[in-house]
């Protein structure tokens, strides 16, 4: 019999790995992923570019669509294929770093050409993937987002930080969401996006889950999500990931 599911597509940070920069995923959940990707599509859906999780997709030998950059852009793995993208227009990057240089806060750009952040400068390329604030207060957040909201061909989402009471800010294309992304991949896997798992934690994962067949909360995730959830998950300690796949994957 055929499974209901052929996609699981899961964040990374705060879903697969605690949120750390160099987290590798625990043995069962390294296990748990080898036995789905055996049955199904298991993908990501991260905020981080490719050179910040690539010991991750190796570590799981992942293949096919995985989606990176905030929803900015689809990689085919393992060949490293760049087979989707979005990116931010240069006025848009110009007028968005004028923006956070006012209110002070610190940010990078990732050009999606070089493996590595940058700081804004008249060099840069003329598009980038996305722009990030790490570490800031969540009121400055929302002060970010308030004084972006005029720009209507970009969208910022608050992100799960590494550090400790803090958020990130992702700020990419209007239509480089997880959610584009998303529709894009089952394209490339010539699915419906109804047979799709979507998991997540934070509030960069709405769009995520809004596209998804199956609507999964991780149990340390935002409470606005889980409310939206159709299932929520033991947290990432416990390795909430291997429940997901036991339940409807392995055992459906």
């Amino acid at each position: 019999m055929a499974l209901k599911y052929k996609a699981l597509i899961a964040d990374l940070d705060g879903t697969i790995i605690p949120s750390q920069r160099n987290g590798i995923p625990s043995e069962r959940v390294t296990k748990a992923i080898g036995k789905a990707s055996e049955l199904i599509h298991v993908g990501l859906a991260t905020s981080r570019p490719y050179f910040m999780l690539a010991h991750i997709t190796n570590h799981l030998k992942l293949k096919g669509p995985s989606i990176i950059s905030g929803g900015s852009q689809i990689i085919n793995l393992p060949e490293k294929e760049f087979v989707w993208e979005k990116m931010i227009e240069r006025q848009d990057i110009i007028e968005t770093c004028t923006i956070l240089n006012k209110i002070k806060v610190p940010f990078f750009i990732h050009d999606c050409i070089k493996d590595e952040d940058v700081k804004f400068s008249p060099n840069l390329p003329g598009k980038s993937g996305h722009i990030v604030s790490l570490g800031i207060e969540e009121n400055t957040g929302e002060q970010i987002i308030k004084s972006l909201s005029h720009i209507k061909t970009i969208v910022a989402h608050k992100v799960p930080s590494w550090e400790k009471d803090k958020i990130d800010l992702m700020i990419t294309h209007t239509l480089a969401t997880k959610q584009h992304a998303i529709y894009e991949v089952a394209k490339i896997l010539n699915i419906k996006t109804h047979e799709i798992i979507g998991v997540g934690d934070g509030y960069n994962d709405f769009p995520l889950l809004m596209a998804c067949g199956l609507k999964i909360a991780m149990g340390n995730a935002v409470d606005d999500l889980k409310a939206i959830a159709d299932y929520v998950a033991p947290s990432v300690e416990e390795d909430g990931i291997v429940d997901i796949i036991d339940k409807y994957i392995l055992n459906n």
